[in-house]
Parts: structure tokens; sequence; C-alpha cells
């Protein structure tokens, strides 16, 4: 029986474990972001008076685009000129004439509440997870195939520090996705 050599660093493993930390870090980002306005940490209160919404595929039941005019909050229960005429937010239960409360933060438009705010933070959740798979591949180099022996992300990098971090930064993402999730279809 040949025997299996380790597999070797290359570049393109390094260069796919950056481009994964990149990506992940964005997700990471720009969800944590969403979820604190959507908490009402981050942004610009008012409502939102829905005029139309569009399909945004995903099936029945899937996220709907609804535009209308956005008037912050202070404002006359919503008289006088909108600060937006043409806002859009993303919701699933909106349809035209149907007056909302977002928020106004620098990505856009969000539905406020606590249900909105836990499934952002799964999202921020599931960029760890992503990370935590990119850390291994960038450290060693090495980019798992399938029937070697480096198939497990950790093998390259076993027994360090850096595999540590990863499993636990792993086992919080899954839990903390899990945990996100449940709360935001509770709530």
């Amino acid at each position: 029986m040949p025997t299996m050599s380790a597999p070797q660093p290359t570049a393109g493993g390094r260069a796919a474990g950056i481009i994964g930390l990149l990506l992940a870090l964005g997700i990471f980002g720009v969800s944590l972001n969403q979820a604190a306005v959507a908490g009402g940490l981050l942004g610009t209160g008012g409502k939102l008076t829905v005029s139309e919404c569009h399909s945004g595929g995903g099936g029945r039941g899937g996220m709907r685009h609804c535009y209308g005019a956005f008037h912050p909050a202070g404002a006359e229960d919503g008289a006088g000129a909108p600060s937006d005429p043409r806002a859009r937010v993303n919701t699933r239960e909106a349809r035209p004439g149907d007056t909302i409360q977002v928020r106004k933060g620098s990505g856009g438009y969000v539905v406020t509440g606590m249900g909105s705010a836990w499934s952002h933070l799964a999202f921020a959740f599931l960029g760890l997870l992503l990370g935590s798979a990119a850390l291994p591949v960038t450290a060693s180099g090495v980019l798992p195939r399938k029937g070697t022996r480096g198939q497990d992300l950790f093998a390259a990098v076993h027994g360090t520090r850096l595999a540590w971090f990863a499993k636990r930064l792993a086992l919080t993402s899954v839990a903390g996705t899990a945990l996100s999730a449940y709360l935001a279809w509770l709530l």
C-alpha cells in the first residue's frame, strides 16, 4: 500500500484562507451593524409608509422588498415632506398602505424590533463560523482536498493554540447561530 505524504502548503491555500477570512469579517461586520440598527442602538428611528412591495425571491413566505416614504421620529405623525420618499426595506409582513417602524442606518433601512435584531445577529455568528474554518487554512496554507489526509481542516494545525481557538470559535458560532435563529423565530 503506497504511503501518502502530508499535504504541503501552497500559495493557493493561503490565498483561499485569506479570502475566506475577509469574507467572514465582512459578513460579521455588516450583520453586527444591522443587528445594532434593528435593536435601536444605532441609526435614526422613524416610520415608513409602504407604497409598493416586490417579491425578493426565496419562494413562498420569502423576503419582500418594500418601498415607501420614510418620516424620521419627531416629525408630526408623518405629516410634512418625508426625508426619503423612495426608502426601501426588506420585510416579510408589510403590505402597501402599511406604516412600519424602521431605523435608517449606514446600510439602508432596517425593520426595528428584537426579532429582526436576533436574525441579523444569527448571520453575524455565521460569519464567525466561516472565519473559524478559514483560520487554519490561512495559517497552514493547506487547502483540504477530497481523499487526502488534509480533509480535516484542523489536521494541519493539530495541537496548536490556533486549532484550540478555531475549534472553540466554531462551537461558539454554531451555538450562537442556533440560539439567535431560535430567538428571531420566537420574537
